[in-house]
């Protein structure tokens, strides 16, 4: 008990005290007690000794004094800040008002030794939970310490607080989590650790069009859209279970029926025990911003003309086709397509009857392939084709048979008949090539010779002759 006297007693005697008698040291006389009703210490000395805000204040502690009626006489800058109340106003009031679960003192202001034996009669240095109130009447949980001093011939006993990081202190955060987010323009939802929402604040009522009363007690699956598979939501969970944030883009339903891109946080709260109480998301409208995002990455990746993927998005294609046929063994076939005269149509009819053409041929071709080939346009009026899982020859010609066919059917554009022929060269992976752009040399080697050779037609790269087609003047390679 004495250390821990001597520990505290320097933060309760003031430096500048008159005559420089008490330099905080505890075998110091204090001055003589005036012991009229209510009065405790001289009041020469009371507001320096009892209401300085100095005093203690380097030690940044929670520290209450009392008297012998439970009055509070000293109270430290830390206290203050705890309980939301001015200097002025604390001393003198019963420390009940602060602490309502703290023992009253005697109705009476006379000595009562008593009294401060009774509630000091915890072992020295043990912290014990208890609750404070504050200025605005709402709770919150506490660890208090208490220590009996004797100061010339009286007793006086000395509190120290300090917050009890309890599941208590968790609701307490989480309500200031609330209010904090009614003030928010992210929209906040508030989950149990079940995924039940609890709260919800205005702007998340305004991005999803659910009312708070509508929300509350559901989970998330009224926002979801069917977007993302099981892996999505099974990495998000492995995230939080580990107590750690998931950072993720949504794609969420609005109450509606329209979708909504959203970034998200979500954050575990955890007690003081590391246990996870809740789940907190915050989340904003990213919706223009993927759009935008959308339109650039289309552009970079489609043919503004036909819409087909450009050469770079078809690299990427090729590249993919070529991983995929390596790991599998399943080879593929790439086609490379010239329309033949087409220079002469541009000066004859114009470049828009020249455009009208080139998205004519773009939409036979995509009629001509499956959904999981690529017909890409790689510039001018040359496209080329990736037909995947295709070894075959037989099955190759069965869709170079199937693009004459299309490409032949009449076109009327501004009143003139306009017959679609093209060149084709066919080379197939790995026997012609192991990488892309051998392949399309190859291709392209074979697609000239066709052209070379009056055009409108197709030729397989190993093919060294060509024979000319029965009834018109075009080309097409046999085998």
């Amino acid at each position: 008990m004495a250390n821990r006297k001597a520990q505290f007693l320097p933060c309760l005697i003031a430096q500048k005290h008159v005559d420089g008698a008490l330099e905080g040291c505890s075998n110091h006389a204090l001055p003589k007690e005036n012991k009229q009703r209510g009065r405790v210490i001289d009041m020469k000395y009371k507001n320096e000794l009892f209401t300085s805000p100095d005093i203690g204040g380097h030690m940044g502690r929670a520290v209450l004094l009392l008297d012998e009626c439970g009055l509070i006489k000293y109270c430290s800058p830390a206290a203050l800040n705890y309980f939301g109340v001015s200097l002025q106003v604390m001393i003198g009031k019963s420390v009940t008002s602060l602490l309502p679960e703290f023992p009253g003192g005697p109705s009476a202001p006379d000595d009562n030794p008593a009294y401060i034996s009774s509630v000091s009669g915890n072992e020295d240095g043990k912290w014990q939970a208890c609750h404070g109130c504050d200025s605005k009447g709402r709770k919150f949980s506490l660890e208090m310490t208490q220590v009996q001093l004797e100061l010339e011939g009286r007793n006086f006993l000395l509190l120290e607080m300090r917050r009890q990081q309890t599941h208590a202190d968790a609701q307490e955060q989480l309500h200031r989590i609330q209010e904090v987010s009614e003030l928010s323009a992210d929209a906040v939802v508030i989950t149990n650790t079940e995924g039940v929402i609890v709260y919800v604040n205005a702007a998340f009522e305004a991005l999803s069009g659910y009312r708070k009363e509508e929300a509350i007690g559901r989970t998330h699956a009224i926002l979801k859209t069917g977007k993302h598979d099981d892996k999505f939501y099974a990495h998000m969970w492995e995230v939080l279970l580990t107590n750690a944030v998931f950072r993720g883009q949504f794609i969420n339903r609005h109450k509606n029926g329209t979708h909504f891109h959203e970034d998200k946080i979500i954050r575990p709260l955890l007690d003081s025990k590391g246990k996870t109480t809740h789940f907190i998301a915050s989340g904003r409208d990213v919706s223009e911003r993927v759009k935008i995002m959308q339109r650039l990455e289309h552009f970079a990746n489609y043919d503004s003309l036909t819409g087909l993927p450009n050469r770079n998005l078809f690299m990427d294609r090729l590249q993919q086709a070529q991983a995929h046929a390596f790991r599998s063994g399943e080879n593929f076939a790439l086609l490379l397509l010239d329309v033949d005269r087409f220079k002469a149509i541009n000066d004859s009819f114009g470049h828009a009857v020249g455009d009208v053409i080139l998205q004519t041929a773009a939409l036979r071709l995509k009629q001509c392939v499956r959904n999981e080939d690529t017909v890409a346009r790689l510039g001018g009026d040359e496209f080329c084709l990736i037909l995947e899982k295709t070894a075959l020859r037989r099955d190759v010609k069965k869709v170079l048979e199937k693009i004459s066919v299309m490409l032949r059917e009449p076109l009327t554009v501004d009143g003139h008949d306009i017959a679609i022929q093209a060149s084709i060269g066919v080379a197939f992976y790995p026997e012609h090539g192991e990488d892309g752009h051998t392949l399309l040399k190859q291709a392209d080697d074979a697609m000239y010779r066709i052209k070379a050779n009056g055009g409108d037609g197709y030729l397989f790269v190993d093919k060294k002759e060509t024979r000319r087609r029965a009834g018109n003047d075009g080309f097409f390679a046999g085998g």
